[in-house]
């Protein structure tokens, strides 16, 4: 055998010892990894911890991305292409793909923390070497806490919002109570203006008791506690008339009451009706036409009373109307209103008739103003 024989085998013998290391490191990585061979990214070969990726695919020598077609729209193809061409290495952080589960049949979001690296086995094609390690757990782990601290600011933010507008609502009832005893104090000898300032001062200190009270039922609500309430025999067609006649004293000849059942009886928590009636009925003068009509509706459908308040004016988009009875929530159109809101209204009408085992919903578009209906099942 002439000397350059001997190099020749030599060399094949060491070329070959470090191809079987190479496979063996390869093939017994706890680590995916996997090869690409030329420009169409053939998948030449592949462990067994990057089959477990895409279980159930027969990927060994298909074109990767007709052999995993999802990635085509991803940015793995530009990566490797111009890993490809200019050999320099290339880390991807967190790189996403909608992978198809051929187990489970469903589509699943994954991250991938990988390395790209050019390698060369000595022909005219270049080979693609990824290692790809799965971080899907930390993503979706620091994607739910990352939402999370987005909620709470957002909370905090509604918070300061609702804080602004309890202590402006609430100053206005403080107001009256300390100009009335100012006037008492000087000893009037009028008794018609003692009486007059009394009623003040009783109405002003009721309105500020339901402010808190409301405050209070609402975080109830949001902790999860629901809303306690005490029934009793009474009849919702009196309830109404006598809230509407209550309303009118505050806002004038601006509702009318359709009764379309008469007389309805059954077993509720008198004081929440008036709360739930209260509150739809105030929004509907806060939010909709100036000096409009309020209709106020009461009907009996399949064994259920609905109370319906109804409204003309501004209407609330769809895709605002789902989150409305969200706590600190307001329309974008209350919010641009000028009115002055908490943003627990609807959230306490929505409680309190789930009290009752009843539920709300509501109705708005341009031409017919919007509508705000409490179904309570009649017991």
């Amino acid at each position: 055998m002439s000397n350059h024989q001997s190099e020749t085998s030599i060399l094949e013998a060491k070329i070959k010892s470090e191809q079987q290391k190479f496979e063996a490191i390869f093939y017994g990585s706890e680590s995916p990894m996997v090869i690409f061979k030329g420009p169409e990214m053939v998948v030449e070969m592949f462990n067994e911890k990057y089959q477990e990726i895409y279980k159930n695919r027969n990927i060994l020598g298909e074109s990767l991305f007709k052999a995993i077609p999802e990635l085509v729209h991803t940015p793995f193809p530009n990566i490797l292409k111009k890993v490809y061409e200019t050999g320099e290495y290339y880390v991807s952080r967190e790189g996403h793909s909608q992978l198809y589960n051929a187990v489970t049949e469903q589509f699943e979001d994954r991250y991938f923390d990988t390395t790209f690296s050019r390698i060369s086995f000595g022909d005219e094609l270049y080979r693609i070497l990824a290692t790809p390690r799965e971080v899907t757990q930390r993503v979706l782990v620091r994607k739910k806490l990352e939402d999370s601290l987005k909620e709470l600011e957002e909370e905090r933010e509604l918070r300061e919002r609702f804080v602004l507008a309890l202590s402006h609502d609430l100053r206005t009832p403080l107001a009256i109570v300390t100009m009335c005893a100012l006037i008492l104090k000087k000893k009037v000898e009028d008794s018609e203006t003692i009486v007059e300032m009394a009623d003040r001062i009783t109405s002003s200190v009721a309105r500020a008791d339901r402010m808190i009270r409301d405050l209070l039922d609402a975080n109830r609500i949001k902790a999860g506690l629901g809303i306690p309430i005490s029934l009793e025999d009474c009849s919702l067609d009196q309830i109404l008339n006598f809230v509407v006649s209550d309303l009118e004293e505050l806002y004038g000849q601006r509702f009318v009451v359709n009764n379309m059942a008469g007389e309805i009886k059954g077993r509720w928590d008198t004081l929440a009706i008036h709360r739930i009636v209260e509150n739809l009925s105030s929004n509907a003068i806060k939010y909709g036409t100036p000096y409009s009509t309020i209709t106020v509706t009461l009907a009996l459908v399949n064994n259920c009373a609905e109370i319906s308040v109804h409204n003309t004016g501004s209407f609330i988009p769809v895709e605002e109307q789902d989150s409305l009875f969200d706590h600190y929530s307001r329309s974008k159109s209350a919010e641009s209103s000028g009115q002055t809101g908490w943003g627990i209204g609807l959230a306490l009408v929505k409680g309190l008739t789930e009290a009752h085992k009843g539920s709300v919903h509501m109705q708005s578009d341009l031409d017919s103003g919007t509508t705000f209906t409490v179904i309570l099942p009649v017991g």
